[in-house]
This record gives C-alpha cells, sequence and structure tokens, in this order.
C-alpha cells in the first residue's frame, strides 16, 4: 500500500515536536535538579559552618572545665 509523501512529512512533523517537546521538558528537569543540587549545597555549607561553631563551642567549654 502506498503512503502519499504528504502524510508521511506529516507524521515526521509530529515526531520532530514531540521530540522537541521531551527535549524542553528534559532540559526544565535539568534545570530544576541544578537549583536542587545549589540549594543542597548551600545547606551542606551552613550545615559545615554550624559543625565548625559546635566544635569551637565544645572546645572552649573543655578549656574552661
Amino acid at each position: 500500500m502506498f503512503t502519499p509523501s504528504s502524510t508521511i512529512s506529516y507524521q515526521l512533523s509530529v515526531i520532530s515536536y514531540q521530540l522537541s517537546a521531551i527535549s524542553y521538558q528534559l532540559s526544565v528537569i535539568s534545570y530544576q535538579l541544578s537549583v536542587i543540587s545549589y540549594q543542597l549545597s548551600v545547606i551542606s555549607y551552613q550545615l559545615s559552618v554550624i559543625s565548625y561553631q559546635l566544635s569551637v563551642i565544645s572546645y572552649q567549654w573543655l578549656i574552661q572545665s
């Protein structure tokens, strides 16, 4: 059965559009993951600062006692 070239062209256009939509969604997900990664690194830094401060307090308490 012969398929007209216009039908094939239309189907390829639909596939191309769907692939573009998937690519866009993946780029959005990638951006969201990079934001989450940045936020986690900020939290990690803050926790390390807190840990350092607690170490200093512990050391001072040890010296005074």
